[in-house]
């Protein structure tokens, strides 16, 4: 077979198992993705203190992800495409971090369009939510801080973690 045959029948092959693989990736998110809902109540993994927000600020942040967040993210955080989803994968990705990295991510890189653009009171109500829609249950109704300082010594509770508010 010449050269020219030979890369007749690579260039089908490549393209059949990019194909492939392609199509198996939601079956791999799909087995690797937790599929229960699972509450968590206001953390404090490793020395950090409770979770705490309020009905109001998931409310705020409720309504800035449905303007500035859902056109990427999905009416339902489910993702899509190269976005990744803000459920099972998020808070995976996020357990027992600060949640003054997620703050400052934030409020650097998003939205996409536009980043740098949300008031450090949109970001906390932000938070607040995606800890909500995730499961979190908050410690009391305090609202999120805003300080950096104040939220380094919170972390995004790791999926399954239940512990209360116990010293």
């Amino acid at each position: 077979m010449g050269k020219g045959g030979m890369m007749s029948f690579v260039f089908p092959l490549r393209t059949s198992l990019l194909a492939c693989a392609l199509a198996c990736l939601p079956l791999a998110h799909a087995a690797w993705a937790d599929p229960q809902h699972t509450s968590r109540t206001g953390s404090r993994a490793g020395n950090g203190q409770p979770v705490s927000f309020s009905a109001e600020q998931v409310a705020h942040g409720a309504q800035i992800y449905a303007g500035a967040c859902a056109m990427c993210h999905g009416a339902d955080l489910e993702g899509g495409h190269d976005v990744p989803d803000l459920g099972n994968y998020f808070a995976a990705r996020w357990a027992n971090t600060p949640l003054d990295r997620l703050a400052g991510y934030i409020t650097h890189a998003m939205p996409l369009m536009a980043p740098g653009t949300l008031p450090p009171q949109d970001t906390a109500a932000l938070v607040a939510f995606l800890l909500h829609q995730n499961g979190v249950t908050s410690a009391s109704n305090a609202p999120l801080p805003m300080e950096e300082d104040r939220l380094a010594k919170m972390r995004f509770p790791a999926p399954g973690q239940s512990t209360g508010n116990r010293p």
